[in-house]
């Protein structure tokens, strides 16, 4: 492997360990908006939804606000538009913590080809073999993840707008960006690694 290659791989170790960082704080305004908006359609006080909602995370404030839209019978723009967000928020938090939970931070393995991703696999601590899973992982995808964490947040603005009646999907930046992150395919491990 040349010199530049090698390079490459410590700049992009580098970038992930930045993007880390920057997803992980991404997630937590996620996290703060989807309280806001259990608060929101729950009705309740902020000293209440306090006492009720502390510490839910989003999984949980998904499935508390998917059980209020169906026994509300919420119209149906508003819940085709919840539908959306929650499945990208879904999908990026199902990579974030695979991530954070199996990332090698001090051992880099890559393709000798493409040092701008790495093998993230659970294979040291999965239960059984059979079950593991390994996805190759850079900093651009952790940058796509962000990047859909700040768009899910403004898309969810319009859901408490008082004046945003009847519901139309928006954003409380004004225009829609695509979604940037696509969940990747589980990788076959490399023998060694």
């Amino acid at each position: 492997m040349s010199r530049e290659m090698f390079q490459q791989a410590r700049d992009e170790h580098r970038a992930f360990v930045a993007a880390v960082g920057e997803l992980t704080l991404a997630w937590s305004d996620v996290e703060t908006v989807l309280f806001k908006l259990l608060k929101h359609y729950s009705g309740v006080s902020l000293p209440v939804a306090q006492a009720l909602f502390s510490g839910t995370r989003a999984r949980q404030a998904i499935t508390f606000i998917e059980a209020i839209a169906e026994n509300v019978a919420m119209e149906e723009p508003r819940l085709r538009d919840l539908q959306e967000v929650f499945a990208q928020i879904r999908a990026i938090n199902t990579l974030r913590d695979f991530v954070v939970h199996n990332v090698d931070g001090s051992e880099q393995h890559f393709e000798d080809s493409d040092p701008t991703t790495r093998y993230v696999s659970d294979a040291s601590r999965a239960s059984r073999t059979s079950k593991t899973r390994t996805y190759l992982v850079g900093s651009a995808t952790l940058c796509a993840m962000r990047l859909d964490c700040i768009e899910c947040c403004w898309r969810l603005h319009p859901h408490w707008d008082p004046k945003n009646r009847p519901f139309q999907p928006g954003s409380g930046r004004g225009k829609r960006e695509e979604w940037k992150f696509k969940p990747p395919n589980s990788v076959p491990r490399c023998a060694g690694r």
